[in-house]
């Protein structure tokens, strides 16, 4: 069957979701308002919908309508399923662009991206005049990008939309169609942000859900998520569960748990597939959700907050919600350095709303609420928004380059005016801001990178410290989006024995980069080599068996790994353009590399105390090295780091070994470097 054969099938199957029966009013109200707020349940064919009926309503004919998504996977399978609707190759009318992947063309007029990439795009544009609509999808999730990139939104309609702003040829700028796409309820939220535009609902398929609240406080969340799952399973009538625990390690303990008690049931109840969902698993194990399970069996789900709005999973009739999520929290600190402090919180409101609703998609459902109705109603009503507790450099540095004034950008929610002056001393200290708050020459040229600010200092470095494809490799897995070690609790002494190979005695960047190189050795067939060529040939079918099969015995992502040679790709495009050659080598001399992440990372380095832990310099925060660092034996006298994590104690992570006297050169020894903080925090673009 050809693609409009496709197309014509699936034709059917789009004119039965609910957005179907009001795609004339949604035309007309995006056609007679400059800004949409839509608030439609998940399921409800929102964002699969709406692009391609505003692009066959003559909406793109004066410029692209982006799609924005926070999360890559969902941006790269929305524009694959929307072409497929459209009978078109993807890449075509439909394309994707998001980091370090794209697939557009010159005829692309629906363009799914993440925020991220968007307010990339901006840097270059700061009108998007390519664009004729932007559908701001997923927006409850409050990503520091997507706030971001509203505030630019409202910006550039008051430009376009007034006339105020021409194109190179001096005609005006056609205006510019914003819609704001929720799945909770605070719509009202961002129509007050968009000057009271109007608001328009979807109904979903929602089916009736009974709520039961637990009648005292819950004190150990998993025994309560264990014997609720076991009543349900033995007392109610067949049907999926799905469980909202806080982390990976809470899934895996409760799924040990369940594995071990089924046996134990009556012989009728012994069918269980236990299957866990979790943004560190391999895709290939997060899709077996998706499967019915056995005959006679019952699916349980045990999910973190990745389940509450992205994805429908077949089959659920029955929630079980902890009230609990892992949240991150980014913390400045005197002096610009900061830390990140992950904890489990309580959810939100709207978070408790959505996890109830999963239970409802298909057939009327129950969910269990481990917490009371009064702790219910104690809940705040939506998530904190990530700008309010994330680092916030790249933001920062990217407003620098738009010309606009941090201090007075159109936030939704402002940031703390501490957390905005911190980065701007970061900034300072990177010498990406002058004394004055003004953008420098480097600056710009950190911006150019698709990285953080402290690595695309790292890689610039490289140049005169000649290990550019030694940075390059380090920096690729270092930003890699999946989780490199995929060890749980049960494997992880395992994994640890199997890894030992790749250790290198001066810390976790050199093992990284030993990890890197093994896994292109596998995959080129390289495999008796000590280090990999800078270009391996092409990968054959057998070595991608063998590179998998490496992998799996190493407790390695070969997502990660992947993932990083995609990463590392682009950042070689970025070197040539900036006139770096990438394929400079130090060989096996680890100094030059060590010394260019310093450069960057000169604000995460810390000193040994005579009790065996460590001083942050120039903050004097005590800190210990995170038990599965190659260093944490070790204990060298000096260390730069990836991370602070907050959890029973202070610890870093991503550690590696320094000289000490390396540090006399770095801004923090500097005193100017350090009391220079007055002139820039002003907010002066």
């Amino acid at each position: 069957m050809g693609l409009n054969g496709a197309a014509n099938e699936l034709k059917i199957h789009r004119m039965r979701l609910p957005i179907w029966t009001g795609k004339e009013a949604l035309v007309n109200a995006v056609k007679n308002n400059n800004t949409v707020v839509l608030l439609g349940e998940t399921g409800s064919g929102k964002t699969t919908q709406l692009p391609q009926f505003l692009f066959e309503a003559g909406l793109a004919r004066d410029g692209i309508i982006a799609v924005t998504q926070p999360r890559r996977v969902a941006a790269i399978s929305l524009a694959a399923r929307v072409a497929l609707e459209q009978g078109a190759p993807l890449g075509e009318i439909v394309g994707y662009n998001v980091r370090f992947d794209e697939r557009t063309s010159r005829h692309t007029r629906i363009k799914f991206c993440t925020d991220g990439m968007l307010v990339r795009e901006l840097l270059l544009d700061n009108v998007l005049d390519r664009y004729s609509v932007v559908v701001v999808d997923e927006a409850h999730e409050r990503t520091l990008r997507t706030d971001m990139l509203l505030g630019s939104l409202k910006r550039i309609q008051r430009e376009r939309n007034t006339g105020e702003k021409r194109d190179k040829d001096g005609k005006r700028l056609k205006p510019l169609k914003v819609v704001v796409m929720s799945a909770t309820l605070d719509a009202e939220r961002f129509s007050q942000f968009f000057g009271k535009c109007p608001v328009l609902y979807i109904s979903g398929r929602q089916h009736p859900v009974q709520i039961c609240h637990s009648k005292a406080p819950v004190e150990d969340f998993q025994d309560a998520a264990l014997r609720t799952f076991l009543q349900v399973h033995i007392g109610q009538p067949p049907g999926d569960v799905l469980v909202f625990l806080p982390g990976q390690d809470d899934i895996e303990s409760l799924a040990k748990s369940i594995r071990g008690y089924v046996p134990q049931l009556p012989p009728t109840k012994q069918k269980v597939l236990v299957l866990p969902l979790y943004g560190a698993l391999p895709p290939d194990q997060q899709k077996k959700i998706f499967d019915p399970p056995p005959p006679g069996a019952r699916k349980v789900v045990l999910a973190t907050n990745i389940a509450e709005t992205s994805i429908t999973i077949p089959g659920i009739r029955y929630v079980i919600d902890t009230g609990l999520c892992k949240e991150r929290s980014y913390h400045t600190r005197h002096g610009g350095s900061g830390l990140d402090e992950l904890l489990i919180k309580p959810i939100s409101k709207s978070s408790a709303q959505q996890r109830s609703g999963r239970a409802g998609r298909e057939a009327p459902g129950t969910c269990f609420r481990l917490y009371t109705e009064q702790s219910y109603s104690q809940l705040a009503n939506a998530p904190t928004p990530e700008i309010q507790r994330c680092d916030l450099n790249s933001a920062i540095l990217d407003l620098k380059c738009l010309g606009e004034d941090p201090m007075k950008f159109d936030y939704m929610d402002r940031p703390l005016d501490d957390s905005i002056r911190g980065s701007l001393i970061t900034l300072y200290a990177l010498q990406a801001l002058d004394s004055q708050g003004r953008l420098t020459q480097l600056g710009r040229r950190l911006a150019s990178f698709p990285l953080e600010p402290a690595l695309s200092l790292v890689v610039i470095s490289s140049q005169a410290r000649a290990c550019t494809a030694e940075i390059l490799d380090i920096v690729s897995l270092l930003t890699s989006t999946a989780k490199l070690f995929v060890d749980n609790a049960d494997t992880r002494e395992a994994a640890a024995d199997a890894r030992k190979k790749f250790q290198h005695r001066d810390g976790d960047h050199l093992t990284l980069l030993n990890i890197f190189r093994s896994y292109e050795d596998v995959l080129t067939g390289n495999h008796n080599a000590e280090s990999t060529m800078a270009n391996g040939a092409p990968a054959n079918t057998g070595s991608r068996r063998a590179a998998r099969e490496w992998c799996r015995v190493h407790y390695l992502s070969e997502k990660a790994l992947n993932e990083a040679s995609t990463i590392r790709a682009q950042l070689r495009g970025n070197c040539e353009r900036e006139g770096i050659d990438w394929k400079v080598s130090c060989g096996d001399d680890a100094e030059p590399v060590l010394k260019c992440l310093l450069d960057g990372l000169f604000r995460k380095s810390a000193l040994k105390a005579p009790d065996g832990t460590y001083r942050q310099i120039g903050m004097q925060q005590v800190l210990k090295i995170h038990p599965s660092s190659s260093l944490v034996d070790r204990k060298p006298a000096a260390v730069i780091f990836d991370e602070l994590l907050i959890t029973s104690a202070v610890y870093a992570r991503g550690v590696s070994a320094v000289h000490a006297s390396w540090l006399l050169d770095t801004p923090l020894m500097n005193s100017n470097a350090r009391n220079a903080a007055a002139p820039h925090t002003n907010g002066h673009a």
